[in-house]
């Protein structure tokens, strides 16, 4: 029990993440972002789960870093 309410905790604590990169359009982003969830998807490394979806979304995040955008501060 306790565990699921802290999944739906965290889940309503989620802030939306806002990315940034020189030059950047919505497309270019979509296009990016897409490709880094194809890749981490393909890769079948993560496994299911809470922890599973955690280190996919480092994964995520780590190739669009690579690709050359960076997060923008949050308030």
């Amino acid at each position: 029990m306790f565990a699921a309410v802290a999944v739906f905790g965290l889940a309503a604590c989620q802030t939306m993440t806002l990315w940034t990169k020189d030059g950047w359009t919505q497309e270019l982003f979509n296009k990016d972002a897409y490709e880094c969830e194809r890749d981490a998807r393909q890769s079948g490394y993560f496994g299911g789960g809470l922890i599973g979806a955690l280190a996919m979304q480092e994964f995520q995040e780590r190739c669009l870093v690579a690709r050359g955008w960076r997060k923008l501060p949050t308030a």
